[in-house]
């Protein structure tokens, strides 16, 4: 049976910054059959109608990096005084003891802020949680995250061998520092061969910086004591070079913060064509300083953003986090090019662009509204 959604607007992103009007988008409740204008449509059109009314809506967002296996962190971390003390405060917690219940919550909360697709890190829980959001809808990457030294066996298995109706499952690395070179360059490359995206935190902090540059620092030691450094030769390499030279950077890899990043190194991701997502109010929060967004962005770097986890951030709303970059970045964006950092270019970065990211036909029929307090922002 056919259905239509109706809405006084639509900011469809299907390669332009046109605002319908008296839109329609016509599905058969799993993906779009047709769009445009209700007058233009309705005579043609048989089925239930659901009219939002006044309001403006957009493709459903797409989170494209959260940790939910530590939603039950909420105000258990250091907020605002630099990484190693929000490391600690987060170290001394339960970590990866799953409760389902902050995790339900959190996808519930996220599914009626608009957001239908998010791309989740978990080093302990990944099948658990990839069940949790197929359960529910929710669209996903289900990253099992890699980390530790150890050297991979051959034919090792880097993520669940699983069908999901709603989603995937998929390798990622967690940092250059905490997992050896050899298992990041086996997941890239498992990765790879299925064509699956590749998540990796990277150029995150100035402890960053040091431990991989001169295997040295607090956060260093921090790691050697727990049996964790990842040696990386100590070359003085920046951690964009020293990815580059395991190999791991290409257009299924999505950069994570790159707060620490040189022009050469944005010159280096642009050339790789790397995506990036920028996590602006997790790096705030934590107290590690700010990407250089502008820089990014007019390099033609696809770029998305990430909520991060609720331990380093105050709510995981795509809205409020598009709200404060726009409200932080220097830049001029359209509407369109704002937009697209929540849909269009995440779904790009994960590789789902048939899928998620625009309102048009063969897509999947999802959507957002668009608060009205970000109307004078983006229009």
């Amino acid at each position: 049976m056919k259905k239509c959604i109706r809405a006084a607007r639509a900011v469809t992103m299907n390669g332009s910054d046109n605002i319908t009007t008296d839109f329609a988008m016509i599905h058969d409740g799993n993906r779009i059959l047709e769009t445009g204008k209700w007058s233009s449509l309705k005579n043609g059109f048989s089925g239930e109608i659901t009219d939002l009314g006044d309001v403006t809506i957009a493709p459903g967002l797409i989170n494209s990096h959260i940790h939910l296996e530590l939603s039950h962190l909420k105000d258990k971390t250091v907020q605002g005084k630099g990484f190693m003390d929000w490391v600690k405060s987060l170290l001394a917690s339960p970590l990866y003891e799953l409760e389902e219940k902050a995790v339900r919550n959190a996808l519930q909360t996220m599914l009626a802020d608009g957001t239908v697709f998010c791309a989740d890190i978990s080093t302990r829980n990944c099948a658990a949680i990839a069940s949790i959001m197929n359960e529910m809808g929710m669209g996903f990457y289900a990253f099992c995250e890699a980390i530790g030294l150890q050297i991979p066996d051959a034919g090792a298995k880097f993520f669940p061998q699983k069908d999901f109706s709603t989603g995937w499952a998929a390798g990622a690395g967690h940092a250059l520092y905490s997992t050896s070179a050899q298992l990041l360059q086996a997941v890239k490359k498992a990765d790879n061969e299925q064509k699956m995206p590749f998540s990796i935190h990277l150029a995150e902090n100035v402890e960053e910086d040091e431990a991989i540059s001169k295997g040295t620092g607090d956060f260093a030691e921090l790691l050697k004591g727990a049996g964790m450094f990842a040696s990386c030769d100590q070359k003085g390499l920046t951690p964009v070079q020293y990815a580059d030279s395991l190999e791991i950077l290409d257009d299924l890899t999505l950069a994570v913060h790159c707060v620490r990043v040189t022009d050469e190194d944005i010159e280096t991701l642009a050339q790789r064509n790397v995506n990036v997502c920028l996590c602006p109010r997790s790096n705030e929060y934590i107290g590690e300083g700010r990407a250089p967004w502008e820089k990014i962005l007019s390099s033609g770097i696809n770029t998305c953003l990430g909520t991060d986890s609720i331990a380093s951030n105050h709510d995981l709303s795509m809205w409020n986090e598009l709200e404060f970059f726009l409200k932080n970045v220097e830049s001029r964006l359209s509407a369109y090019e704002a937009l697209a950092l929540i849909t269009t270019n995440s779904a790009k970065a994960l590789n789902i662009d048939e899928l998620y990211g625009s309102l048009e036909k063969g897509k999947k029929a999802v959507f957002a509204t668009v608060p009205p307090r970000l109307d004078d922002l983006l229009f």
